[in-house]
């Protein structure tokens, strides 16, 4: 991965600040205790998704890792519903840590929930359900990935959109639009799962790909109700992100969203889901009180920061973990200080920042 010049300086003020011991005096402050980082994952790689989409997978060894660091930090890992109560009551441990997992892909049970066994932390997963209860591919992740793995290739789009032409891979703008037009084209023409399977085998074919081979690997399948009740009866929290997710405008179909969404957990030995985490980080006010209407107690963004007791329990705010961040920014994460750090900073503004909160022991004021 190639850095910019701005990611580059960041590295180094914050290697400046572990070296210099201001990662663990930050950790170890009232400001941080008082705080909640909520961790966000997706995937853990099973193949090469990892390169297809570094913003969305991480290989088992990166997901290890950052375990590995949050064990060595010291930090106090919690299940959800307990890390929101003692929130509230002001009664966290040092460095609290919350995990979690958007949509349930397959890969959470045979590559993440291994790793969290092996250093016994909780975790949630928010899961979408109507790939779970179907078991097969995600259509739009099939394809785009497909068109990734024939990049530099020109093909013919007649097989995926019945449109004479090409589709231009030679380019990631390229492999974009041909993504969005398939998408388009199977929503338009009101595609049932199975034709649109159909049509990702179409593309798989065009562009040389064993869709069979990623079909038994699961790349893209969802936890399915089998796997989900062994995960439940595992331990771990199972909770809503919409039955085919995505966020309605419409209230009644938002509603729906969640009561089907909630219907398949019940079945699959999840009565009391109560938490929720939007589809692609996206909310919208109008929810709030929709959102109240059928038990929630909290949701989950992609607003990156940490949680506070002041924080509004329908749009918190999480730290979305990527291949994309190095171990040294995970650290600083865990440990506060890049919640308060500026974009471009210097050590000595570092040890600024750390000297006018350790002063203020006795007031919770943001920095």
């Amino acid at each position: 991965m190639q850095k910019t010049g701005v990611r580059i300086g960041r590295e180094i003020v914050l290697c400046g600040a572990r070296t210099c011991g201001l990662y663990s005096a930050f950790g170890r402050t009232r400001w941080r205790t008082q705080r909640l980082l909520i961790l966000g994952y997706h995937g853990i790689s099973l193949w090469d998704e990892h390169e297809w989409r570094p913003g969305l997978f991480l290989t088992p060894d990166q997901f290890a890792f950052r375990l590995e660091s949050i064990s060595r930090i010291g930090c106090a890992v919690l299940p959800l519903d307990e890390a929101l109560s003692r929130l509230a009551t002001h009664t966290l441990p040092p460095l609290s840590v919350v995990i979690t997992f958007d949509d349930g892909f397959f890969n959470f049970f045979s590559s993440a929930f291994p790793i969290l066994k092996r250093f016994g932390y909780p975790a949630t997963v928010y899961q979408t359900t109507f790939y779970a209860g179907w078991n097969q591919p995600i259509f739009h992740l099939l394809c785009h990935y497909l068109l990734w793995k024939a990049s530099g290739k020109i093909i013919e789009s007649h097989g995926m959109t019945g449109r004479n032409g090409s589709f231009d891979l030679r380019t990631e703008e390229g492999i974009d639009a041909a993504s969005v037009e398939i998408r388009n084209f199977a929503r338009q023409a009101g595609l049932s799962p199975e034709e649109r399977q159909r049509v990702a085998k179409n593309l798989a074919d065009s562009v040389g790909v064993d869709y069979e081979e990623i079909s038994r690997r699961r790349l893209f399948h969802l936890m399915n109700r089998e796997e989900l009740s062994r995960m439940v009866e595992s331990g771990i929290d199972i909770q809503l992100h919409t039955h085919r997710h995505r966020v309605p405008a419409s209230k009644d179909l938002f509603l729906k969203e969640l009561a089907d969404n909630r219907k398949f957990l019940r079945d699959i030995g999840q009565p009391g889901a109560t938490h929720f985490a939007y589809p692609s980080g996206i909310y919208r006010d109008e929810v709030f009180p929709w959102l109240v209407e059928s038990g929630i107690r909290s949701a989950t963004s992609c607003d990156t920061g940490l949680a506070t007791s002041r924080s509004k329990l329908l749009c918190l705010p999480r730290f979305v973990d990527t291949s994309q961040i190095s171990n040294l920014e995970f650290e600083s994460w865990l440990c506060g200080l890049r919640d308060v750090l500026p974009s471009r900073t210097s050590v000595r503004r570092v040890r600024s920042l750390l000297h006018r909160l350790t002063a203020r022991t006795n007031n919770d004021s943001s920095v």
